[in-house]
């Protein structure tokens, strides 16, 4: 297992929650540009943000997934701290990005 794993601190879970959901966006807006490409989607209908508003949303909940896991098989409490404190910042940049938009009628 890889040492830094280990150990429990909330600067590990910061680290982890912010980088996770880098790469999960980076791999689902790849994913998506390839099925565009190859004619499997279409944005006729959608706002012009969807993708990117949608995209970053789950790439934000794959945390959710890492924190449960990491917490039942490492019992590492500060960490999982660390993750939740990643995600909620976040979500508030996902928010004042993209939630005022959305809340103007």
């Amino acid at each position: 297992m890889i040492p830094a794993l280990k150990k429990d601190s909330v600067w590990i879970g910061l680290m982890f929650g912010l980088i996770l959901p880098i790469v999960v966006y980076l791999l689902l807006l790849l994913i998506y540009q390839l099925m565009d490409t190859m004619g499997l989607f279409s944005d006729v209908g959608f706002a012009e943000d969807f993708r990117t508003r949608t995209l970053a949303l789950i790439a934000i909940c794959s945390n959710l997934i890492f924190m449960q896991t990491f917490r039942k098989l490492n019992h590492h409490h500060e960490t999982t701290r660390g993750i939740l404190i990643a995600s909620m910042i976040l979500v508030g940049i996902w928010f004042w990005k993209f939630g005022f938009k959305m809340l103007q009628f």
